[in-house]
């Protein structure tokens, strides 16, 4: 079973069947999925997301998993989250994608830093990485949001030039005792 994992803000949960014109909000806007591709391309249709949502529930292998971000207040889904596994190394990558009326609150790097908090402390993964275009500056400034560090360019994953971030689970425990 896919655990939740609850934020001041957000509640981060299994995708439900009921949840697919929420996600069709996000995935079927050009806007999110552009930033997406080639992983992942626009969604043009309700029937088309409920065979995402079904395939990633198959998919998803503990601890690669994708979760829906709902807002607590409202009950509102505004996005995914999600720890994929990086082919051929089997890597970890974070991702969010949220709707466009949800940009600019920071529920991506809540979101994102959940996980990462969670993946770290509760199954003991040592490093997640994120996937960036260079053109993409919110997505860059919430990984560094999230405390991942920029440490290059890469073409390895998805046959494109990317900036990859990294967060180390030390990182995380440094960050921790910081706060303090």
């Amino acid at each position: 079973m896919k655990p939740t994992i609850e934020t001041e803000r957000l509640l981060i949960r299994a995708w439900r069947d009921t949840d697919v014109p929420d996600a069709l909000v996000i995935y079927g806007d050009e806007q999110v999925t552009r930033w997406l591709t080639p992983a992942m391309s626009r969604i043009p249709d309700e029937p088309a997301m409920r065979e995402v949502l079904h395939d990633w529930a198959a998919q998803d292998v503990a601890p690669a998993s994708h979760w829906a971000v709902e807002l607590r207040e409202s009950g509102r889904v505004i996005g995914g989250v999600a720890l994929l596994r990086l082919e051929p190394w089997q890597d970890l990558e974070v991702g969010w994608q949220l709707a466009r009326t949800a940009w600019g609150h920071g529920y991506a790097s809540e979101a994102g830093e959940a996980v990462a908090r969670w993946s770290m402390h509760k199954v003991d993964v040592e490093e997640l990485f994120a996937l960036v275009s260079p053109k993409n500056a919110r997505a860059a400034a919430t990984a560094e949001r999230i405390g991942m560090e920029p440490i290059g360019e890469t073409d390895q994953y998805h046959h494109q030039r990317l900036n990859l971030y990294r967060l180390r689970h030390d990182d995380l425990a440094y960050r921790d005792d910081e706060a303090v």
